[in-house]
Protein backbone atom coordinates (compact mmCIF):
# COMPACT_ATOMS: atom_id res chain seq x y z
CA UNK A 1 0.00 0.00 0.00
CA UNK A 2 1.12 3.30 -0.98
CA UNK A 3 1.46 5.78 1.70
CA UNK A 4 1.23 9.80 0.15
CA UNK A 5 1.47 11.88 3.41
CA UNK A 6 4.83 10.30 4.80
CA UNK A 7 7.95 11.71 4.21
CA UNK A 8 16.79 11.19 -2.45
CA UNK A 9 24.37 10.04 -6.67
CA UNK A 10 24.02 12.28 -9.43
CA UNK A 11 27.70 11.26 -11.67
CA UNK A 12 29.05 13.06 -14.80
CA UNK A 13 31.64 11.94 -17.60
CA UNK A 14 33.64 14.89 -18.52
CA UNK A 15 35.87 13.92 -21.69
CA UNK A 16 38.44 16.51 -23.50
CA UNK A 17 38.54 16.02 -27.21
CA UNK A 18 41.46 17.29 -28.60
CA UNK A 19 41.26 17.81 -32.00
CA UNK A 20 43.87 18.92 -35.21
CA UNK A 21 41.75 22.24 -36.12
CA UNK A 22 44.15 22.96 -38.79
CA UNK A 23 47.20 23.12 -36.37
CA UNK A 24 50.03 21.21 -37.56
CA UNK A 25 51.50 18.55 -35.28
CA UNK A 26 54.17 18.66 -33.88
CA UNK A 27 57.65 17.60 -35.37
CA UNK A 28 58.36 15.17 -32.25
CA UNK A 29 56.97 13.80 -29.68
CA UNK A 30 57.51 14.70 -25.85
CA UNK A 31 56.41 11.95 -23.48
CA UNK A 32 53.50 13.48 -20.52
CA UNK A 33 54.81 12.76 -17.25
CA UNK A 34 52.23 11.38 -15.05
CA UNK A 35 51.73 12.74 -11.52
CA UNK A 36 52.60 9.93 -9.00
CA UNK A 37 49.79 9.00 -6.49
CA UNK A 38 51.43 9.51 -3.18
CA UNK A 39 50.64 6.66 -0.88
CA UNK A 40 50.22 8.01 2.46
CA UNK A 41 50.95 6.21 5.78
CA UNK A 42 47.85 5.82 7.99
CA UNK A 43 48.67 7.79 10.74
CA UNK A 44 48.98 10.71 8.36
CA UNK A 45 45.65 9.82 6.55
CA UNK A 46 44.15 10.36 9.75
CA UNK A 47 45.61 13.61 10.86
CA UNK A 48 44.95 15.00 7.53
CA UNK A 49 41.39 13.46 7.84
CA UNK A 50 40.59 15.82 11.35
CA UNK A 51 42.34 18.75 10.33
CA UNK A 52 40.10 19.01 6.92
CA UNK A 53 36.81 17.55 9.12
CA UNK A 54 37.95 20.82 11.35
CA UNK A 55 38.11 23.08 8.35
CA UNK A 56 34.65 22.58 7.15
CA UNK A 57 32.48 25.17 7.16
CA UNK A 58 28.96 24.95 6.15
CA UNK A 59 27.39 26.55 3.68
CA UNK A 60 25.14 29.63 4.76
CA UNK A 61 22.35 28.91 2.74
CA UNK A 62 21.74 26.08 0.34
CA UNK A 63 18.77 24.25 -1.74
CA UNK A 64 18.89 20.67 -3.27
CA UNK A 65 16.29 17.98 -4.18
CA UNK A 66 16.34 14.51 -3.04
CA UNK A 67 13.99 11.26 -4.13
CA UNK A 68 13.31 8.52 -1.29
CA UNK A 69 12.11 5.32 -2.12
CA UNK A 70 11.07 3.12 0.34
CA UNK A 71 10.30 -0.87 0.42
CA UNK A 72 8.55 -2.47 2.68
CA UNK A 73 7.73 -0.21 5.44
CA UNK A 74 5.76 1.85 3.40
CA UNK A 75 6.29 1.38 -0.47
CA UNK A 76 6.49 4.79 -1.43
CA UNK A 77 8.71 7.05 -3.70
CA UNK A 78 8.58 10.67 -3.49
CA UNK A 79 10.71 14.00 -4.41
CA UNK A 80 11.70 17.01 -2.49
CA UNK A 81 13.02 20.36 -3.25
CA UNK A 82 14.46 21.43 0.36
CA UNK A 83 15.89 25.24 1.46
CA UNK A 84 17.85 25.36 4.74
CA UNK A 85 19.51 28.30 6.42
CA UNK A 86 21.19 27.86 9.24
CA UNK A 87 19.04 25.63 11.66
CA UNK A 88 15.75 26.37 9.51
CA UNK A 89 14.22 24.42 6.51
CA UNK A 90 11.59 24.82 4.26
CA UNK A 91 10.98 21.06 2.71
CA UNK A 92 8.65 20.80 -0.50
CA UNK A 93 7.18 17.66 -1.39
CA UNK A 94 7.05 17.56 -5.26
CA UNK A 95 6.07 14.37 -6.32
CA UNK A 96 4.43 11.56 -4.96
CA UNK A 97 4.36 8.04 -6.22
CA UNK A 98 4.97 9.74 -9.81
CA UNK A 99 2.46 11.77 -9.53
CA UNK A 100 3.58 15.61 -9.90
CA UNK A 101 1.60 17.68 -7.03
CA UNK A 102 -0.47 20.94 -8.99
CA UNK A 103 0.79 22.29 -5.39
CA UNK A 104 3.64 21.25 -3.16
CA UNK A 105 3.20 20.38 0.17
CA UNK A 106 4.90 22.52 2.05
CA UNK A 107 6.12 21.83 5.74
CA UNK A 108 8.70 24.84 7.75
CA UNK A 109 10.81 23.13 10.20
CA UNK A 110 13.09 25.37 13.14
CA UNK A 111 15.79 24.27 15.01
CA UNK A 112 16.70 21.72 12.66
CA UNK A 113 19.99 19.67 12.34
CA UNK A 114 20.64 18.49 9.04
CA UNK A 115 21.36 15.10 10.36
CA UNK A 116 23.21 13.89 6.88
CA UNK A 117 25.78 16.90 6.83
CA UNK A 118 28.94 15.43 6.53
CA UNK A 119 30.30 17.60 10.13
CA UNK A 120 27.47 15.66 11.66
CA UNK A 121 28.06 12.14 10.51
CA UNK A 122 31.45 11.98 10.11
CA UNK A 123 33.49 9.92 13.69
CA UNK A 124 35.81 12.33 15.42
CA UNK A 125 38.68 10.89 17.64
CA UNK A 126 36.92 12.00 20.52
CA UNK A 127 33.69 9.42 19.82
CA UNK A 128 35.28 6.71 17.97
CA UNK A 129 38.66 4.04 18.16
CA UNK A 130 39.91 4.27 14.57
CA UNK A 131 41.78 0.90 13.13
CA UNK A 132 43.11 1.03 9.63
CA UNK A 133 41.98 -1.48 6.85
CA UNK A 134 42.84 -1.16 3.65
CA UNK A 135 43.45 0.97 1.04
CA UNK A 136 42.12 0.83 -2.59
CA UNK A 137 43.56 1.99 -5.61
CA UNK A 138 40.92 3.44 -7.56
CA UNK A 139 40.35 6.90 -9.77
CA UNK A 140 42.85 9.71 -8.39
CA UNK A 141 44.17 8.94 -5.55
CA UNK A 142 41.63 6.11 -4.46
CA UNK A 143 40.38 5.53 -0.84
CA UNK A 144 41.68 4.81 2.85
CA UNK A 145 39.32 2.67 4.84
CA UNK A 146 39.54 2.77 8.97
CA UNK A 147 37.30 0.28 10.94
CA UNK A 148 35.51 2.69 13.80
CA UNK A 149 34.11 2.08 17.47
CA UNK A 150 32.19 3.71 19.63
CA UNK A 151 33.06 5.07 22.59
CA UNK A 152 30.52 4.83 24.36
CA UNK A 153 26.84 3.51 23.06
CA UNK A 154 24.86 5.28 20.10
CA UNK A 155 21.52 4.41 18.48
CA UNK A 156 23.60 5.70 15.20
CA UNK A 157 26.88 3.92 15.14
CA UNK A 158 29.55 4.28 12.31
CA UNK A 159 31.10 0.97 11.82
CA UNK A 160 33.77 2.19 9.07
CA UNK A 161 34.49 5.11 6.88
CA UNK A 162 36.48 5.35 3.60
CA UNK A 163 38.74 8.36 3.15
CA UNK A 164 39.15 10.14 -0.37
CA UNK A 165 43.05 10.02 -0.96
CA UNK A 166 42.96 13.73 -2.22
CA UNK A 167 40.82 15.91 -0.08
CA UNK A 168 40.90 13.55 3.16
CA UNK A 169 37.81 14.12 3.91
CA UNK A 170 35.02 11.05 3.68
CA UNK A 171 33.83 9.37 0.95
CA UNK A 172 31.81 6.66 2.26
CA UNK A 173 30.37 6.12 5.66
CA UNK A 174 29.14 2.71 6.79
CA UNK A 175 26.96 2.75 9.71
CA UNK A 176 24.66 0.23 11.85
CA UNK A 177 21.70 1.86 13.38
CA UNK A 178 18.97 0.89 15.93
CA UNK A 179 16.05 2.77 17.53
CA UNK A 180 12.16 1.99 17.76
CA UNK A 181 11.71 -1.17 16.32
CA UNK A 182 13.76 -1.72 14.09
CA UNK A 183 17.62 -2.52 13.44
CA UNK A 184 19.95 -1.87 10.05
CA UNK A 185 22.77 -0.59 8.44
CA UNK A 186 23.49 1.42 5.34
CA UNK A 187 26.41 3.64 3.85
CA UNK A 188 26.22 7.63 3.23
CA UNK A 189 28.49 8.21 -0.09
CA UNK A 190 29.97 11.93 0.06
CA UNK A 191 31.33 14.12 -2.52
CA UNK A 192 32.24 17.48 -4.32
CA UNK A 193 29.45 19.83 -5.57
CA UNK A 194 30.58 23.57 -6.14
CA UNK A 195 33.35 23.66 -3.41
CA UNK A 196 31.20 22.46 -0.76
CA UNK A 197 31.66 18.42 0.20
CA UNK A 198 27.80 17.08 0.61
CA UNK A 199 26.31 13.69 0.43
CA UNK A 200 25.13 12.26 -2.62
CA UNK A 201 23.29 8.80 -1.53
CA UNK A 202 22.28 7.06 1.23
CA UNK A 203 21.43 3.37 1.45
CA UNK A 204 19.51 1.57 4.62
CA UNK A 205 18.32 -1.75 5.09
CA UNK A 206 16.45 -2.85 8.31
CA UNK A 207 14.82 -5.25 10.10
CA UNK A 208 11.41 -4.58 11.66
CA UNK A 209 10.08 -6.15 15.02
CA UNK A 210 8.00 -8.43 13.14
CA UNK A 211 10.34 -9.83 11.19
CA UNK A 212 9.89 -8.22 7.83
CA UNK A 213 12.56 -6.02 5.86
CA UNK A 214 12.76 -2.57 4.91
CA UNK A 215 14.72 -0.65 2.54
CA UNK A 216 15.24 2.74 2.10
CA UNK A 217 17.28 5.17 -1.08
CA UNK A 218 17.59 8.34 -1.00
CA UNK A 219 19.75 10.53 -3.83
CA UNK A 220 20.34 13.95 -3.71
CA UNK A 221 20.86 16.47 -6.59
CA UNK A 222 20.38 19.94 -7.93
CA UNK A 223 22.60 21.70 -5.00
CA UNK A 224 22.66 25.79 -5.02
CA UNK A 225 24.43 27.61 -2.64
CA UNK A 226 23.58 31.41 -1.31
CA UNK A 227 24.90 34.02 0.95
CA UNK A 228 21.80 34.02 2.04
CA UNK A 229 17.50 33.47 1.30
CA UNK A 230 14.96 35.26 2.03
CA UNK A 231 13.22 35.28 5.14
CA UNK A 232 9.97 34.79 3.45
CA UNK A 233 11.33 31.26 2.23
CA UNK A 234 10.61 30.16 5.71
CA UNK A 235 7.27 31.57 6.46
CA UNK A 236 4.64 28.99 6.54
CA UNK A 237 2.40 29.50 3.40
CA UNK A 238 -0.74 31.44 3.85
CA UNK A 239 -4.18 29.15 4.06
CA UNK A 240 -6.68 30.46 1.65
CA UNK A 241 -9.73 31.42 3.24
CA UNK A 242 -12.94 30.49 1.22
CA UNK A 243 -14.87 33.52 0.80
CA UNK A 244 -19.03 33.20 1.46
CA UNK A 245 -21.30 33.50 -1.23
CA UNK A 246 -22.83 36.59 -1.58
CA UNK A 247 -26.98 36.47 -0.98
CA UNK A 248 -29.39 36.05 -3.78
CA UNK A 249 -31.44 39.27 -3.93
CA UNK A 250 -34.23 39.28 -2.21
CA UNK A 251 -33.26 36.42 -0.21
CA UNK A 252 -32.39 37.71 3.52
CA UNK A 253 -28.89 37.47 4.10
CA UNK A 254 -29.73 36.94 8.51
CA UNK A 255 -29.36 33.65 9.37
CA UNK A 256 -33.59 32.42 10.89
CA UNK A 257 -33.17 32.00 14.50
CA UNK A 258 -35.64 28.67 15.44
CA UNK A 259 -37.48 29.81 18.36
CA UNK A 260 -36.83 27.72 21.65
CA UNK A 261 -39.41 26.34 23.57
CA UNK A 262 -39.10 27.75 27.07
CA UNK A 263 -38.77 24.87 29.79
CA UNK A 264 -41.03 24.51 31.96
CA UNK A 265 -40.15 24.93 36.09
CA UNK A 266 -40.39 21.75 37.95
CA UNK A 267 -43.94 21.64 39.84
CA UNK A 268 -45.46 24.11 37.20
CA UNK A 269 -48.31 23.09 35.77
Amino acid sequence: MRRRGSRAIVGTLALTLLGAGGVAPPTASRATATPAVVERAPADVLRGYFSALAALRRPKALSFDYTVSQLGLHDMEQTHHIYRSGYHERDETMVVDGHTLTAPSVRILRSSTYRYDVTTVAPRASQYVFAFGSRTRGQGAGTYSFRTKARSARAFQVVEIEIDGHTLLPAVVHFRVAGGRARGNGTLRYGRSDTRWVVREARVTAKLANGATAHERIVWSNYRFYDALPHETFEAPKVAVPKKPLPKPGANPLPTATPTPTPTPPGAR
